[in-house]
């Protein structure tokens, strides 16, 4: 047993894959390790996602997901969901062996990210060998240097979804190309894409839907393809069946739990913001300034495309290389490279259909699934370029240089771009979570020598920053044993109601956060009696503003 276990490493380790997967995780491993570094903790959003992963474990697991934007759209107002909860079930057990530390979380998306990029580069290699495995390898790598560390262990739902996505498209690929046995991969990636952010939905629903008329076309005109056979097509079918219900198990029972449940406000959303959507012109030239090099660049979320000019000219020139590639040519039509470049046009419009239901503000995280489309593009675009190169003066020429140089060269340039990918990257910026983990520390300080164990904290706020603060404080409130109320009312009932501020009991102990502009005065103000806690500022120069807590602590919860 000892001996196959042996075997199996010493073959593992000399396989090409492994040392492309290596390369790959490098951005992520360097990313992990600068956020620890620096003491992360989770603030905003990402503290509620941390204190969902904490309720998988709990006697009320999440059914929904994180709450979405929609209710900011002008016109519609209407609160909906994300699609479900997947994230929370995958990186609870990974978060819980560290107890929900910062350390955990961000350990739990890495290992995440890591298993996308690694599955993408697994499935093309499957294709064509190293031909296809190599150009993903490169895209993992472009697509880790866009996202930047920050994002790239964040547990933010939108971006926890993007290396997935990838993911998605490569399989899709080689479903398309006839590799059968990657269905029920591509079924769970999808999943937990939808499911992770609505913004993703669109381009998963959308694909889908041509791939499976791709398969009725050929089942229809017979068109052979090479793949396993009748009983274990069957097999792989009953499997991906069973992986995609439990996927969506959660979301299932939603829909059965909560009235009215998220299908019908994500509907009743579509319909009131049907005339607040982007244009079809502005949604395809967002795509396509997104494809072209002048676009594509470092993610920041505060990026908006151009809606015409050289950017969108030169994403044009992108799309017409796809076509090109998916249709033009001696050898058509079986080829990896064409099928990779077809499937890369084809999502184009998809993605651009995607984003015209996208009411509201446009915020760059939107944009998103945009990056990932460009990288496969360059992927498809290297596939299809190294299948024209000919291949007998291509070998004749490897030939001549010796197999150690050859990999000694290809280390070296492999190392270098993932050393390029993480050191070129956006810096971190820490700024927003340092102040909420500075916070977060006072106060849980305080409340730990002043109150009594498990005792019932509202916490709320009411300035800008106060939104991040207050869901780091209740996450970490609740890590330490309290029943912390932190989370704004929502209009309709959902999973998290009894973390809201109108669920507090009322006897319990306060924690109201206050803020103050240089020159201005406390919002809201201290009320007589409650004790001062100092968080710190906020921002610099003109954006300053001073932190404070006005907590009451009743005696009856007084250590």
């Amino acid at each position: 047993m000892a001996a196959t276990v042996l075997r199996r490493l010493r073959c593992a380790a000399r396989h090409p894959v492994t040392w492309l997967v290596i390369v790959a995780l490098i951005p992520l491993a360097v990313a992990y390790l600068r956020a620890v570094a620096h003491g992360w903790a989770p603030e905003g959003d990402d503290a509620v996602i941390a204190d969902r992963m904490r309720a998988v474990l709990s006697g009320r697991p999440p059914v929904m997901g994180q709450r979405s934007t929609s209710i900011l759209t002008e016109g519609a107002n209407v609160p909906t969901h994300h699609l479900g909860p997947l994230e929370y079930y995958l990186a609870a057990p990974i978060a819980a062996l560290f107890g929900f530390s910062g350390a955990g979380i961000l350990l739990s998306v890495a290992v995440g990210n890591a298993v996308a990029a690694a599955g993408s580069i697994v499935v093309a290699f499957r294709l064509r060998a190293l031909r296809t495995a190599v150009p993903v390898t490169l895209a993992v790598l472009l697509l880790e240097w866009a996202l930047g560390p920050q994002q790239l262990v964040r547990p933010l739902n939108v971006y926890v979804a993007t290396l997935p996505m990838l993911l998605v498209l490569v399989c899709g690929w080689a479903l398309i190309d006839g590799d059968l046995p990657v269905l029920w991969c591509y079924a769970v990636a999808a999943s937990f894409v939808a499911q992770s952010n609505l913004a993703f939905v669109p381009f998963v629903g959308g694909l889908t839907v041509l791939l499976a008329l791709l398969a009725a076309t050929r089942r229809l005109r017979h068109v052979r393809m090479s793949g396993p056979g009748h009983r274990r097509a069957l097999r792989l079918w009953r499997i991906t069946g069973v992986v995609t219900f439990v996927a969506w198990v959660p979301s299932l029972l939603e829909l059965v739990i909560y009235q009215p449940n998220n299908l019908q406000q994500l509907l009743k959303y579509r319909a009131e913001s049907a005339d607040a959507g982007l244009s079809w012109p502005h949604a395809l030239a967002y795509t396509l300034d997104r494809l072209s090099p002048l676009g594509f660049g470092r993610f920041h979320n505060t990026y908006l495309p151009d809606e015409a000019g050289l950017p969108v000219v030169a994403g044009a020139v992108g799309a017409l290389l796809l076509a090109l590639g998916a249709f033009a040519g001696t050898r058509r039509p079986r080829t990896a490279g064409s099928f990779a470049c077809g499937l890369a046009l084809v999502v184009i419009p998809v993605e651009a259909w995607g984003l015209t239901h996208l009411a509201g503000f446009v915020v760059g995280y939107w944009l998103l699934p945009t990056l990932v489309l460009a990288v496969f593009g360059v992927a498809a675009l290297l596939v299809r370029a190294t299948e024209l190169v000919p291949r007998g003066r291509f070998a004749e020429h490897a030939r001549r240089v010796p197999a150690v140089w050859r990999l000694a060269l290809g280390g070296v340039v492999a190392v270098a771009l993932a050393v390029t990918a993480s050191a070129t990257a956006a810096a971190p910026s820490w700024a927003t979570a340092d102040t909420a983990r500075h916070a977060t520390s006072v106060v849980t300080a305080y409340l730990s020598s002043h109150a009594r164990p498990s005792t019932p904290v509202l916490v709320e706020g009411s300035g800008i920053t106060s939104l991040s603060v207050d869901s780091a404080i209740g996450f970490q409130l609740g890590r330490r044993g309290f029943d912390a109320y932190y989370m704004i009312p929502w209009s309709v009932p959902e999973d998290t109601d009894p973390w809201q501020v109108d669920h507090a009991p009322p006897t319990r102990v306060t924690v109201r956060i206050a803020e103050r502009k240089a020159g201005g005065k406390w919002s809201p103000p201290r009320p007589p009696g409650w004790t001062a806690l100092d968080l710190g500022r906020s921002g610099t120069g003109s954006k300053a503003v001073e932190l404070r807590a006005w907590v009451k602590i009743p005696t009856v919860m007084a250590r």
